[in-house]
């Protein structure tokens, strides 16, 4: 569960979504349109709660680790189902800042290429680690 914990909490601080591909930086990165969006943004960039709750999901982990009941650790599956389903969204529909960007020369709007990035395949890892070690301990226990 130390080990889910830790990995989770890098998975942060690394790249969850490539906002624009390459081709759309080609062809749009000297216009201006795109200042200010981050091009390869971390979780902490991303979410405004999300990312807080994984967070705060790693530092609960250690203290199952280390100190948790029973009780703690089944509802720490649950916590960790639901951050699974979220990460598994996260990278079928890679996050972005939500900018539409119509471009008149094609009558249609800008699709960014939008990609996931490791972070996230880094916090399903330990998520999938967490859930494991959750699931085992609780087998201990009875």
């Amino acid at each position: 569960m130390v080990a889910a914990a830790a990995l989770l909490l890098v998975s942060l601080f690394l790249v969850w979504s490539h906002q624009l591909s390459s081709a759309v930086v080609r062809r749009y990165g000297a216009t201006g349109t795109f200042d200010g969006v981050p091009r390869a943004p971390d979780a902490w960039q991303l979410y405004t709660a999300a990312d807080v709750l994984l967070a705060l999901l790693a530092v609960a982990l250690v203290v199952a680790a280390l100190r948790g009941n029973r009780a703690l650790r089944i509802v720490l599956v649950g916590a960790v189902a639901v951050a699974i389903a979220f990460v598994v969204h996260a990278i079928a529909v890679p996050p972005t800042n939500g900018a539409n960007v119509f471009d008149p020369r094609t009558g249609a709007y800008v699709a960014t290429g939008a990609s996931s990035g490791p972070g996230e395949a880094l916090a399903l890892v330990a998520l999938a680690l967490a859930a494991a070690a959750l699931l085992a301990s609780l087998t201990a226990d009875a």
